[in-house]
């Protein structure tokens, strides 16, 4: 029962935004990177450490969506949360291409965890000299 649960777990964080930086001096990041820190940081909750790396106005409703299915989860059953956080934070992320656009870049990047796998893309812009993320949507 607790595997199901985790299994749970884990396809209800990845699935989350199918609806809708660090510490010291900062170096410039690529679309790519800022892409999979950003990903990363969702899995493992670290959500005010994804917000920075976001065009705060276009995220929050995605951010808060994330925060809610945590919250959720961490509700119903914490010690799954913890598991399927820690398989979330070894996740494996790849980034298939990058496309430059009208208004900066498009990354078509994958997610895969515990036999998990979903295809996203991010819409990045580049705001006072860094990349953010302005969109976070499904790849069909």
């Amino acid at each position: 029962m607790k595997r199901i649960l985790i299994h749970i777990a884990v396809a209800a964080i990845l699935l989350v935004g199918c609806k809708g930086g660090g510490e010291g001096k900062k170096t410039e990041m690529s679309p790519e990177n800022v892409t999979e820190t950003f990903t990363r940081h969702i899995a493992s909750g670290k959500f005010d450490q994804a917000m920075e790396l976001c065009d705060t106005t276009s995220m929050q409703a995605y951010i808060d969506r994330c925060i809610a299915v945590w919250e959720s989860l961490e509700k119903n059953d914490s010690s799954a949360l913890a598991i399927a956080s820690s398989l979330l934070a070894g996740a494996d992320i790849k980034i298939a291409k990058t496309e430059k656009t009208d208004i900066g870049r498009d990354v078509y990047y994958s997610i895969e965890a515990d036999g998990n796998l979903k295809e996203k893309k991010a819409t990045l812009v580049k705001e006072e000299g860094e990349w953010r993320i302005r969109t976070i949507t499904d790849v069909i």
